[in-house]
């Protein structure tokens, strides 16, 4: 509604639980490129692709 392009990603995962905690990033109006940017440089610092929580 407000025109700011946002993400959430996975950057965590709950010891208690194993579900996966996120974090929102908003960037200004027009700034996908510094949004995208940011997004790619947190997975390379906190990769999640790997993890799964456990089932039971």
């Amino acid at each position: 509604m407000t025109g700011q392009p946002a993400i959430s990603l996975p950057v965590h995962h709950d010891d208690a639980s194993g579900l996966p905690v996120g974090v929102q990033i908003v960037a200004a109006p027009w700034r996908e490129d510094l949004l995208l940017q940011v997004a790619h440089l947190l997975e390379q610092a906190l990769p999640w692709t790997g993890r799964r929580p456990p089932v039971s």
